[in-house]
């Protein structure tokens, strides 16, 4: 068994991609129109594994955009390099919520994404 997606919402599939791309250096994986109301959009950190299925919600669902996760940690990024990513959020405007800062396994910032889910860029000593 091996997961591949994960469902993110979201109020507007075009800023989405154009944040999560320029803003937090994700891929964009796919972006299929497959019906007039249906569009496939996935976003990933490489063009294997897991991805974000970013989507708008339902009828009913729209309170929890923003709300993946409550008030934890919606997703955890290792990168490569902290300071490359700190620089591109400062770029574009991206709210840091907690961090920089040095913990044992190495340096991480809290993050706000788009629709204000917290995300972990960690760079991993």
């Amino acid at each position: 068994m091996q997961m591949n997606r994960i469902t993110l919402l979201v109020d507007d599939l075009d800023s989405a991609i154009k944040f999560y791309t320029d803003a937090f250096g994700l891929t964009l994986v796919e972006d299929t129109q497959i019906s007039e109301s249906k569009r496939i959009v996935r976003v990933a950190s490489s063009t294997e594994g897991v991805s974000l299925n970013l989507a708008t919600p339902k009828s009913g669902d729209e309170a929890l955009v923003g709300q993946q996760a409550g008030q934890r940690v919606f997703v955890f990024i290792d990168t490569e390099n902290l300071k490359t990513d700190l620089t591109r959020f400062a770029e574009k405007q991206v709210e840091i919520v907690d961090g920089p800062r040095a913990e044992s396994f190495g340096h991480c910032v809290l993050v706000k994404d788009l629709v204000g889910n917290t995300w972990e860029f960690v760079e991993r000593n």
